[in-house]
């Protein structure tokens, strides 16, 4: 018999006692205002955790597929023959190997399979240039290289400097007969090159010859005959050319793709050059200058040692401010090339030197090492300007040391400088100051709300020699200086950021001062410029403008110069410069000119340098 199963309590069966309504709202009540949904994290955190299972999921799938591919692709290479394996190898490395040659800047491998390389521009005017030239210029115009492309696009960015140059290069005088229009009288039948040559004459004259590519021979034809000036002329057969004389010493000539015309002299010594006669001086020892420059380039300019006494040596104007960068005494013969980038202008200078005259008279670039600039770190972002050069101190005590009684130029005036602060002051500069100063030196200038300040940083010091020369110097450069007044003022010592700063007021615009710290001595004339050295901060040498211009100069040199001109040129039209005609119709274009870097590189056989204008689209 069973027995009754005993009732159990089941509280899951308990009715729930209902809740109460909720009590009435009156309508004359606000609503309340609707609260965010408290799972509103949750729900975040969901989809957040969703996604990276999605994720994870992808790339388990996607790595599984590459697994089975790379073990099918193994199980392929395993199945293959040795034989198959070499060929597939050979196959493989011969592409390589074309996009290696055909991309990337190979030495050895010509422009013409190298995509990353361009090429040189033909120049068929060299030939006709004697060893003894005086003078050769060159300037591409064939249409059909990247340089004339390149060229063109420039002339759209700066039309008004354009029209500048074609008006002054318009007119070409031709020794002897009428002026010659470039633009309307020889480009129309002209093609590849255009070049002047001049050589040495009597009483130091320079007769000179054009040398003209042919493309439109009965256009050139023309061109020659409306150049007689008349009267009777006679022929005569150089090199296998015919060259017609005119009785004013005029002639031209015709020498298979090119047209020769101007003095008689000139265009004879172009003739024999080409066929031989005499020698040439392309490949000659004399062409070393222009060799050096780059093989790329639209526009060249040679001139021999008796070229340059001629042309540039004593000139005023701009030839005083190349004798820097040629070296008028000692040179032997220099050469300056043009060369259009896509984004600006390259020029490079080469001057070779003669030892036995560089060592009368040593430049200031031939004494300065090579060295790869560091103290853009130091100076603002704003910079106007930097100078800088390498192994300050060593340099000019070995131009102090070399320097004779007589010597002139920079050396010269060194000399006397160096005596004046022995008598004045007692120091020695070749014992006492120049060694302290070991590493590169650089001269900034710094915008300000009102005067640019200028400072000279120099790395490498040694401390406590430096303080002890700059100390015993604070009387004779405050004598030296001639302030006026009632007081003679005197260095003051404060502190800047942590450093000893010393420091006089010249004037209200310039409070003279220095600081040795972290092995370095910086001079400013206002304290400003010791500030932003110490503290750091933006420099020059993280900016667009410093990039834009020093990228294509070399690493190593003997002294680099950079202009914010973009900056230069908005201070100059604070100053006024808007109301001269030529800068007010030059504007639009100097406006898109934004930096230029120079790096210049010095021995006593050779100076190069390299100057490139950043401009802007």
């Amino acid at each position: 018999m069973a027995l009754p199963r005993p009732s159990l309590p089941r509280p899951w069966l308990r009715r729930r006692k209902p809740e109460p309504p909720p009590p009435p709202v009156a309508p004359w009540l606000p609503k309340p205002k609707p609260q965010p949904p408290s799972e509103l994290r949750f729900r975040i955190v969901t989809r957040l955790r969703a996604i990276r299972y999605w994720l994870r999921e992808k790339r388990e799938v996607a790595g599984r597929g590459i697994r089975r591919a790379a073990q099918g692709i193994a199980h392929w290479w395993a199945r293959r023959s040795r034989g198959t394996r070499i060929r597939i190898f050979a196959v493989a490395g011969v592409v390589v190997l074309y996009l290696v040659v055909k991309f990337l800047p190979v030495p050895g491998v010509p422009c013409e399979v190298s995509a990353s390389k361009e090429c040189a521009p033909s120049n068929d005017t060299i030939a006709y240039v004697p060893r003894n030239a005086v003078l050769y210029a060159h300037m591409t115009i064939n249409s059909d290289s990247h340089q004339w492309e390149l060229a063109r696009d420039l002339r759209d960015q700066l039309p008004n400097f354009t029209a500048l140059l074609t008006s002054e290069t318009s007119s070409l005088a031709t020794g002897g007969g009428p002026p010659v229009d470039l633009s309307h009288d020889v480009l129309p039948w002209a093609k590849d090159d255009l070049a002047l040559i001049g050589i040495s004459g009597p009483k130091k004259t320079t007769p000179e010859a054009y040398i003209v590519g042919v493309r439109d021979s009965s256009k050139a034809n023309q061109f020659a005959a409306s150049l007689s000036p008349g009267g009777k002329s006679k022929q005569a057969t150089v090199g296998g050319a015919t060259l017609t004389v005119y009785s004013n010493g005029f002639a031209t000539a015709r020498s298979g793709d090119e047209l020769l015309f101007g003095s008689v002299a000139a265009v004879r010594a172009g003739l024999a050059a080409r066929s031989g006669q005499i020698p040439a001086l392309e490949g000659s020892d004399q062409d070393t200058a222009r060799e050096g420059l780059p093989d790329v380039r639209l526009a060249e300019i040679y001139l021999s040692r008796a070229g340059v006494q001629r042309l540039l040596a004593g000139q005023p104007g701009t030839a005083t401010q190349l004798g820097t960068f040629v070296d008028y005494g000692a040179t032997t013969g220099m050469a300056a090339s043009a060369r259009a980038r896509d984004d600006g202008v390259e020029i490079d200078l080469v001057s070779d030197l003669d030892p036995k005259l560089e060592q009368r008279s040593p430049t200031v670039f031939a004494a300065l090492p090579q060295f790869e600039p560091a103290l853009a770190d130091e100076a603002g972002s704003e910079a106007l300007g930097y100078i800088g050069v390498g192994g300050l101190g060593p340099a000019l005590n070995k131009a102090l040391a070399t320097a004779g009684a007589g010597a002139q130029g920079l050396a010269g005036s060194l000399r006397s400088l160096a005596q004046s602060l022995q008598k004045q002051a007692g120091v020695d500069p070749l014992k006492d100051l120049l060694p302290a100063l070991g590493g590169q030196a650089a001269l900034v200038a710094e915008p300000t709300e009102g005067v640019p300040y200028a400072s000279l940083i120099v790395d490498g010091v040694d401390e406590k020699k430096a303080m002890e020369a700059l100390a015993s110097l604070q009387g004779p450069v405050v004598r030296s200086l001639g302030t006026a007044g009632p007081q003679v003022p005197s260095f003051q010592a404060k502190d800047v950021d942590g450093v000893t700063v010393h420091s006089v007021q010249i004037s209200p615009s310039v409070d003279l001062s220095y600081a040795v710290f972290d092995g370095k001595l910086v001079i400013s004339t206002q304290p400003e410029g010791i500030a932003q050295v110490r503290s750091g901060g933006d420099d020059l040498a993280g900016t667009s403008a410093f990039k834009d211009a020093t990228d294509r100069l070399p690493d190593r040199v003997s002294a680099l110069v950079f202009l914010n001109l973009d900056e230069v040129f908005g201070l100059a039209q604070q100053a006024g410069l808007t109301t001269d005609p030529l800068y007010a119709s030059l504007s639009e274009d100097i406006s898109r000119i934004g930096s230029l870097g120079l790096a210049v590189t010095g021995s006593d056989s050779e100076l190069r340098s390299r100057l490139f204008l950043a401009i802007d689209d």
